[in-house]
Parts: structure tokens; sequence; C-alpha cells
């Protein structure tokens, strides 16, 4: 039994709260924390307080989710480290690489696991792809694309990049084993800081070895709806690799040989589902039986291709992501 408090009881802290904490019993929430008076006074889960420090203090929990609004995430983070607990975080964490970074430094120097939730790492379909991707599944990968569009306020609503793509930059990075090199970013809508909405992108995302990846986010008009993850298209010289299918399929993943035959690929269930899963895989680490899914350390060069699309679409040219 792991002793937490969870931060954020807007929206999404109440999704966590009614949907994935009963789903891990050992998951003890012993305080929440929000700095509303409205949204303390509405909650009757459970004691509320309304600072992390004051929790902590209070309760003895070792450990801290926050699924907290973007704004407050650097923040929140260095509060939960400073205090000496662990900490899994909402993506992305920071907006920015030396702020990534600074954070991922501070955890390390004071033997805390600091985890993102980048729970697309955590559908069925990312252990069956990324196995075929290491076995040359397709033979040498010549194109790649990347598909997402859903009609969502969430991403409609906000700037798309932040929202959506620093998802799927994660998966890039996770599914190849290659680093971001640069990224070409055209924003549906001017985008002059990570504050500014856009309903949508289309990039062109360069990884180590010279592969590139088409990639187009949109939210707005008509057609089929991908899943969350988008529809990946992976062409390499024996075989096309394609993961996702719209309507909505995230389970669908096929090859298709340079005869135009199509085998569909068996993709096993997983333990726990996406959040579910990364809130594990985070206990399992403070228990120190395991490791995060998305460690705060790897997880900033995620964050350095962020910043790379940002500067892009503020600039209108092709921004080399930061390394290190």
């Amino acid at each position: 039994m792991t002793d937490l408090i969870q931060i954020g009881l807007g929206p999404w802290g109440l999704d966590w709260a009614a949907n994935i904490l009963p789903q891990l019993p050992d998951a003890d929430v012993v305080g929440w924390v929000d700095a509303s008076p409205e949204a303390r006074a509405a909650f009757t889960g459970g004691e509320v307080y309304a600072g992390v420090e004051e929790a902590l203090a209070a309760t003895g929990a070792v450990a801290a989710i926050a699924p907290v609004a973007i704004g407050a995430h650097a923040a929140v983070a260095r509060q939960v480290l400073e205090a000496g607990a662990h900490l899994l975080l909402e993506k992305p964490f920071t907006l920015d690489t030396a702020t990534a970074r600074e954070l991922a430094g501070l955890a390390e120097r004071k033997g805390l696991v600091f985890a993102i939730d980048q729970n697309y790492r955590l559908f069925p379909g990312v252990p069956v792809v990324r196995d075929l991707l290491e076995r040359r599944a397709v033979g040498t990968i010549r194109r790649v694309s990347l598909e997402w569009h859903r009609h969502h306020s969430g991403v409609r609503d906000s700037n798309a990049l932040v929202e959506l793509a620093i998802h799927h930059f994660d998966l890039m990075r996770h599914l190849f084993g290659r680093e971001g090199v640069a990224i070409t970013c055209v924003p549906v809508t001017p985008v002059r800081t990570a504050q500014d909405r856009t309903p949508g992108a289309s990039l062109i995302v360069e990884l180590d070895g010279g592969l590139t990846i088409d990639y187009v986010l949109s939210s707005q008009g008509v057609g089929p709806q991908t899943p969350w993850p988008g529809v990946w298209r992976i062409s390499g010289d024996e075989g096309l690799l394609q993961w996702g299918a719209a309507p909505d399929d995230h389970r669908s993943v096929s090859i298709t040989d340079a005869d135009g035959n199509v085998s569909a690929v068996e993709v096993p269930e997983l333990p726990l589902f996406e959040r579910a899963g990364v809130l594990r895989a985070f206990l399992d680490a403070v228990e120190g039986s395991g490791e995060p899914t998305s460690p705060a350390a790897d997880n900033a060069r995620s964050v350095a291709m962020l910043e790379a699309a940002l500067d892009s679409a503020r600039t209108g040219e092709r921004t080399k992501v930061r390394r290190w």
C-alpha cells in the first residue's frame, strides 16, 4: 500500500479520482489538494488541503499524483520534489527544455521517482508495433506518416501542439528508439506563444538516422475519427506496417507485403490500460520493484521536441531539437 496525495480537483482530477484510482486498490489517497476554495468545498471524497506542503506534512504521504492545469505543472513539481515526495505529473510537464532538465535533476539529486503520465505508451498496440520495428518486420524504413483527426473541443479550443502533439512526439521516440533532430511546423492559425489557440498543424519531424515523419494533427473538418494515438503508416523495403484505423480503432495492426497481401497482427490486451498502467508502474517504482513508464529525465527529450515545434510554429522555420 502506497500513501498518496492527489493534487488537483478540476475536471481532469475528478476523472482520475472516479475512474483511475479505483482500479488500483493499493493506491491509498490519504489527502487531496486544490488551491481553489470552491473546489475544496465541493469535494466530498476525503480530507482536502489548500497546499502541497500542508497536505504532505499532515498525512505523511510519500508520493503525489498531480493532474493539474499545464500552467501549474512546474510550480507543483518543484513543491512536491522539494518536500521530498515522489511524483507522477501530467504531460507536458513543462514547455521548455531548461525547466524540464532542472526539475528532473532536482528529483535525481533527492533520489525521488519523478514520472510523467505519457499514457499513450500504454495502448495495447504500442508494444506490438515496437517489437515489429525492432525485428525489422518491414525491412529498412523509408517513409512514415501519422494522421490524427478527432472532433474534440479540448484540442480544438486550445493549442493542439501542447494538448496533444506531446503524446505523439513521445510515441515517435518510444516506437522507433530514435531522438528528435529537427521539426518544421505549420499551424492552422498563427502561434506566437504556447497559450495561443490553434486547432491543428502539419509537421515534418526529423529523427536520428535520417528518418522523417509526415505528421498531420487536425480537430476540424469532415472525416472519420482516428484513434487517439492516430493512424501510423510505416513503409519499408519489405512491406507496410499500419497501426490504427478509422473510425477509432486503436487495436488494428497489420502488415502488407510487397505483393499486396495483408496480414492482421494479434494485439494482446495489457494488464492495465493507459493511465491505470502508468499509475501501476509509478507505484511499483516508488516501492522499488519497477521503473516508471516515462521517467522525467527521459521525457525531457519529448519536451525538447514540443519546444522545437512551438518555436517552428512561431517563426515558420525548420527548428533543431535541443540535444544534450
